[in-house]
């Protein structure tokens, strides 16, 4: 099995654009494979991502600052009491609906060993326990 490293960013909040900066090192370090895969996890101020899909004309936060990002998807709104983790890895099929899929499942055995209810939605990408989503992906 391959050795990977977590980076618990510890407790209190850290601005996303600190965060953003050090993902986009580690990325250019795990694509030249001189960094493992890494996860990092954070706990976020409040902040707005734009993905991809976010149509902007329809988006207007206020009092939030926002960044566009080179991820999929569309708004994500992340702020204090998340759990945020980004994972950087180096997929060896190039498969990422196979690992969507494979983390919304360990999300989801997370989430049932501490008695929540969870489940998968047909069509959609993250994690709900009932009515309420409890992972973006």
């Amino acid at each position: 099995m391959k050795k990977g490293r977590v980076l618990d960013l510890g407790s209190g909040r850290r601005k996303y654009g600190e965060i953003w900066r050090l993902q986009k090192e580690l990325v250019a370090a795990r694509a030249n494979d001189s960094s493992p895969d890494t996860l990092i996890l954070v706990e976020h101020e409040h902040v707005v991502t734009l993905g991809r899909r976010t149509s902007v004309d329809n988006f207007r936060p206020q009092g939030v600052p926002v960044f566009n990002v080179e991820r999929g998807g569309d708004a994500t709104y992340h702020g204090p009491g998340q759990l945020v983790g980004y994972p950087i890895i180096k997929l060896q099929d190039h498969d990422v609906q196979r690992y969507l899929r494979m983390l919304e499942e360990v999300l989801i055995r997370v989430t049932r060993s501490y008695g929540i209810e969870s489940e998968r939605r047909e069509g959609q990408t993250g994690v709900w326990a009932g009515e309420r989503k409890v992972a973006s992906i």
